[in-house]
């Protein structure tokens, strides 16, 4: 820095002279001495600026290096904690909570932010984070809904509030403001507990180190959760369970034909949504609906479906994204196939996070440990009368 330094201050020099210079011959022409020492500084500025872009530059290279260095460090250095975690949740999963060693324990409780390994109650927030991840890719509804992630059961009041039809007015000067009251209201969300099915680890599973015991397990669990969970938050009735959003969208009030799916239809679902909501709006349909979409025409004979060309950018429908979600119905008299709207105001309600629970006696005769996860979850859609996600519904015949 210092040697930087240096050279700003003396390009900083240069141009001090520069500019007396040009102040002293403002107005007339300079002799030819002035001309010969104007020239001589513009280049001896070029000269300092180039000095100057070329140590900044290497600066630039130097501080690169170094921040490449530091990565490269880290990760060796997770690598060596991350084998450090596996070997230690393997000593729980292998001796549980009473036989596990105090090195085991101090690294878990480190890792994973647990206070305490009693009960049997693991909560690891790397196998956490991984379940919640995999459910985004198993379950559509993680992926497009809001998660509001709360420390406690009880229930959750989210108010809702319709002032769409408010508009200012001009109003002349001394006379009264109009009086307009909103319309408030409120969604509960509660907290209904998913049970995974107990999953059988054998002994000689877990005593094999070169498992990974973490990837295992989220796959395990997501998948089986997300199968019961995903269900619930698209086509649950909202009696006992979650109130699906397929529930509580609002019907198109055009209708497909029973066992079809046309262009008009899809422009009436979009343009069906209030402009407000179908800005952002995403459709939201399972496979095989998606392959009936793409097989649509317009009246030139192409295709509609406009499909990913650059790599990483999602395909289209209209402009708009989609979300593949199996749960929904297929196309089919009296069904909702396809969802339009702000996916976003249905909002899933999770209790803290996911937990699992390790089993010991309960398999023990096949020398193995049993394995089940649970977490509080509800959902619904946050609609105050102004309907942001709507369906398209097939007629009945």
């Amino acid at each position: 820095m210092g040697k930087l330094k240096a050279l700003k201050e003396k390009r900083a020099t240069i141009y001090t002279s520069i500019d007396e210079l040009r102040q002293a011959t403002d107005g007339r022409e300079m002799t030819a001495e002035e001309q010969q020492r104007w020239d001589t500084m513009l280049s001896d500025y070029d000269k300092a600026d180039k000095a100057v872009e070329a140590e900044e530059r290497f600066m630039d290279i130097q501080r690169k290096q170094a921040e490449q260095e530091v990565a490269r460090r880290d990760s060796l250095l997770g690598q060596t904690v991350g084998e450090e975690y596996r070997r230690a949740f393997g000593d729980y999963l292998l001796n549980g909570a009473s036989g596990i060693s105090s090195e085991s324990r101090a690294i878990i409780e480190q890792r994973a932010g647990i206070a305490g390994l009693s009960g049997g109650l693991i909560i690891p927030k790397t196998l956490a984070s991984e379940i919640e991840m995999a459910l985004k890719a198993y379950g559509g509804m993680f992926e497009a809904a809001t998660i509001l992630n709360t420390s406690h059961g009880g229930d959750l009041i989210l108010p809702t509030v319709n002032d769409t039809n408010a508009k200012a007015a001009i109003v002349s000067e001394y006379d009264q403001s109009t009086k307009r009251a909103p319309s408030f209201g409120s969604v509960v969300l509660k907290a209904y507990t998913y049970r995974t099915p107990i999953i059988p680890v054998s002994q000689e599973l877990i005593q094999d180190s070169a498992f990974d015991l973490d990837a295992l397990l989220s796959r395990l669990l997501a998948d089986s959760f997300s199968r019961g969970v995903n269900e619930d938050l698209t086509t649950g009735s909202g009696t006992g369970k979650p109130t699906g959003i397929v529930t509580a969208a609002t019907a198109c009030t055009t209708q497909a034909a029973a066992a079809s799916i046309k262009l008009d239809d899809i422009i009436d679902l979009i343009k069906s949504v209030n402009s407000a909501y179908a800005r952002n709006g995403k459709f939201m349909f399972n496979r095989n609906t998606l392959w009936e979409l793409a097989k649509i025409k317009d009246q030139t004979g192409r295709y509609i479906w406009q499909d990913s060309t650059r790599e990483g950018t999602p395909a289209t429908l209209f402009g708009k994204q989609y979300v593949l979600n199996d749960d929904m119905a297929d196309i089919g008299a009296g069904n909702a196939s396809v969802l339009f709207g702000d996916l976003t105001k249905y909002n899933i309600r999770l209790v803290q996070s996911f937990r699992v629970i390790r089993l010991n006696e309960l398999l023990a005769e096949y020398l193995s440990i049993g394995l089940f996860g649970f977490a509080r979850v509800d959902g619904n859609l946050i609609d105050a009368g102004t309907n942001p996600v709507k369906k398209l519904v097939h007629a009945k015949s």
